[in-house]
């Protein structure tokens, strides 16, 4: 596969289960190497080292946990404090506005549905403000109104020149993305 992701786009990563959409999005975050090939990610013109790639990419996916002892401030303190952006940052509470987890900033993630977990995995990936977005079925758990966040955190990131791509299995999510690769064409 040879493809190129621009800032201001939005592709879609189509194909049926186990046909490699994960595997694709974990190579493409850094996460994964590729048994043949390279990923190259560019910021502003300039290479990004494959070691930190993972720190240039914001990752939605059904299988990042998060800390169920923690509330979503805790856990957003915490990744902002690995990430050398100190715990205090004002990012915290703007990414919990934006996908309307203010209200249960402080109760234990423990307490929450599958639906919300997935909105603080999406206040985690926007937390840095990354040029990459990889949403790996980003809506698998949520309502119409996680939906709608979803739908407003793509558009603000395409409008803001990042990159967003988006692994999903559902028609709608597909249809609403500018580019799309089926990963069936490539096997």
């Amino acid at each position: 596969m040879d493809a190129r992701f621009r800032g201001g786009t939005t592709t879609a990563i189509t194909g049926s289960n186990g046909s490699g959409k994960s595997t694709l999005v974990r190579i493409l975050a850094g996460l994964m190497h590729p048994t043949k090939g390279n990923v190259e990610l560019l910021v502003d013109g300039s290479p990004v080292h494959d070691e930190v790639r993972p720190m240039h990419c914001g990752m939605v996916a059904p299988y990042l946990n998060v800390y169920d002892g923690f509330s979503p401030r805790e856990n957003l303190q915490f990744l902002a404090s690995v990430r050398g952006m100190g715990k205090k940052n004002p990012r915290i509470d703007a990414v919990l506005e934006q996908v309307q987890m203010i209200e249960r900033a402080d109760d234990p993630v423990s307490t929450f549905s599958s639906g919300m977990i997935q909105r603080v995995r999406l206040a985690c990936a926007l937390l840095s403000d990354p040029p990459v977005l990889l949403l790996d079925e980003p809506t698998a758990t949520l309502d119409l109104a996680g939906v709608a966040i979803v739908r407003d955190i793509i558009d603000s990131a395409v409008s803001r020149a990042r990159v967003v791509i988006v692994a999903t299995n559902e028609p709608d999510e597909a249809a609403a993305c500018e580019y799309r690769i089926d990963i069936g064409d490539f096997r």
